[in-house]
Parts: structure tokens; C-alpha cells; sequence
């Protein structure tokens, strides 16, 4: 089975790019060196550097807070058996996360639903590629099995501003 699986892995990776590896880059809007916002503030909560991994293949996060010692990172990739993506976060306090889903026009929307003693709980987290070149993130959580959802982050990401081409113009 192992041989199977390896053998099947390097046949994806010899072909030319294709629909199925077109779904690969789907999430790069994401990518670059992001200085994060309380969204509709001027308000920095942190910092996120975005880059795409492994040749294309998956993109990774690490974030930190511009306001405390949190911080955290991401591995998010397609999973071309199930059809979906896939992200794995851990932070400084314990979290973890593994959320699926999909694209859909120009938001990538990812959630999970865990079974608890206290019943379903949910996390949904959405990007939203602007046409500005912002991308929006909406995290919310469901304790109710998806029936209500409470917005418990909303931050707004900003490319980075290239310090050396700003005093270049002054």
C-alpha cells in the first residue's frame, strides 16, 4: 500500500499544471508579509507572514500578536482525495485546530465540528480576498452545532509597506 501511495505521489508531481493542480494555489491570495487590523480600525493586533511551501504545494502561516507574546502557525494544503482544504494550527496556548473546507468565489472557508460533553462546538474561519489586495479573516465559533455563530476575531490583513522603496521616495 505504502509503494501504492508513493508511486501515485510522483505521478501527480511529473504532470504539467492542471485543473487538479490549479486547485493548489487557491488559497495563494493569502500569501506575503502582512501587518494585521482590528478591521474598520487603525488598530495593529499583529503580524503575519504567509508563504507558500513545498513547491507550490501548501502554505504555511506564523503569526504573532503586536500586542501580547501569542503567536502561532499554520499548514494549510489541498487534499486532492478529499476534494478539500485542510489547515492544521497550534499557538502558544495550547490550541489546536484542524479545519476543511473549500473555495467559494473569492473566500476560502474552512470549519470543523467537535463532538464535547457540552455538546457540538464549531470553529469557521473565512478569508475574503478584496480587490484592494486586503485579505479579511472571520473567525467564528458555534456552541450549538452550527445553528448560531459568534464572530470572536475579525482582523483585516494589509501588505506590509516596503520600508527601503519609502525612503527611497522621500
Amino acid at each position: 500500500m505504502f509503494s501504492f501511495a508513493f508511486s501515485s505521489l510522483f505521478a501527480q508531481n511529473d504532470t504539467d499544471e492542471s485543473d487538479e493542480t490549479a486547485k493548489y494555489r487557491e488559497f495563494d491570495f493569502w500569501a506575503g508579509e502582512w501587518e494585521v487590523y482590528k478591521t474598520g480600525t487603525k488598530d495593529i493586533v499583529g503580524f503575519s507572514a504567509v508563504e507558500t511551501i513545498i513547491d507550490g504545494f501548501a502554505i504555511q502561516e506564523s503569526y504573532r500578536s503586536s500586542k501580547s507574546k501569542y503567536n502561532g502557525r499554520s499548514i494549510n494544503k489541498y487534499n486532492s482525495v478529499t476534494g478539500q482544504w485542510e489547515q492544521y494550527w497550534v499557538d502558544n496556548t495550547g490550541l489546536t485546530l484542524y479545519l476543511k473546507g473549500r473555495k467559494v468565489e473569492n473566500q476560502m472557508i474552512l470549519q470543523n465540528m467537535l463532538e464535547t460533553d457540552e455538546g457540538t462546538l464549531g470553529n469557521r474561519i473565512t478569508w475574503t480576498n478584496h480587490k484592494n489586495g486586503t485579505v479579511q479573516q472571520v473567525w467564528e465559533q458555534s456552541s450549538d452545532g452550527g445553528e448560531s455563530w459568534s464572530k470572536i476575531f475579525d482582523g483585516t490583513y494589509k501588505k506590509k509597506k516596503d520600508k527601503k522603496a519609502k525612503k527611497s521616495k522621500n
